[in-house]
């Protein structure tokens, strides 16, 4: 993992703080001296519905208190799992505590755009309403051999593919793009979120037999244009810190600007596995 800086850029913590105003648009808000928990039973087996968010250093608690804390309350709630997001500086000084108390651990790097416009999609790609990504995002948890196996899980999916459909329109303005097929069925998708000068690109994926045809580098690119035109302060994506998107991002005009880290520990019994990030 690179190094965290000892400096925070301003548009990390722009990014994040865009971040913290979508989850808390939905759900239970708690605010502890760490920093804050989001909370939904309703929707408890989707862990992005449910975690805890430790603000900066994590107002100086260690990893051990850090976790009794995040235990409390996510037992009085009902919750099997335990995640914990991570900014810098708390990045370093809690990840390896966390790692020791049996989280796994993943991470985040966040890439603002400060290139020209890419050129347009080479793909038809159309604006398309929520449906639309909420069909496709319940085929790939349920078909994609890289959701496996926590896709099959009857409960898993309706809870992930209710997250999907409800969580962007909740805090921002979402539009979503599409490319489809001659049902009108999406192949591949990104949403695009718009809230008070920041724009955030969102749930890139592209259908498993769909993919080597360029369709998410076309989707990426369609909703960065559309961002553009809504001239943003600031334009950023999210990726995995360990898979290859990031460097489609990066052609696409998107350059790191810093890294946080997620931390799972989960449920016993629960089917779970990778993250929800898809090929593209």
């Amino acid at each position: 993992m690179p190094p965290t800086p000892t400096t925070t850029d301003a548009r990390l913590t722009s990014a994040l703080g865009f971040e913290r105003g979508m989850h808390a648009a939905v759900g239970r808000v708690v605010t502890t001296a760490w920093g804050h928990a989001f909370i939904d039973p309703a929707l408890a087996r989707c862990y992005e519905r449910n975690a805890a968010w430790a603000l900066a250093d994590a107002g100086g608690w260690d990893a051990q208190a850090l976790d009794r804390d995040v235990e409390r309350l996510f037992s009085a709630t009902g919750l099997g799992h335990r995640r914990i997001a991570l900014e810098p500086p708390a990045v370093q000084r809690l990840g390896a505590g966390l790692d020791e108390l049996g989280y796994g651990c993943e991470r985040h790097v966040y890439q603002a755009f400060a290139g020209a416009p890419p050129p347009p999609p080479r793909a038809v790609v159309d604006e398309v309403g929520i449906g639309v990504v909420a069909e496709g995002n319940e085929r790939y948890l349920r078909t994609d051999p890289d959701t496996a196996p926590f896709g099959r899980d009857d409960t898993v999916r309706a809870h992930l593919v209710e997250h999907h459909r409800t969580y962007g329109s909740a805090g921002a303005r979402e539009r979503c793009f599409a490319v489809l097929d001659d049902d009108g069925a999406a192949k591949a998708w990104a949403k695009l979120w718009l809230r008070d000068g920041v724009a955030q690109i969102e749930d890139v994926v592209c259908l498993h037999e769909h993919r080597g045809h360029g369709y998410g580098r076309d989707v990426v690119a369609a909703a960065t244009r559309a961002a553009l035109d809504d001239g943003p302060q600031l334009l950023f994506i999210v990726a995995d810190d360990e898979d290859w998107p990031k460097a489609l991002y990066g052609r696409l005009g998107y350059a790191p600007i810093g890294r946080r880290t997620l931390h799972t520990r989960h449920a016993p019994g629960h089917v779970w596995g990778a993250p929800v990030d898809a090929p593209l």
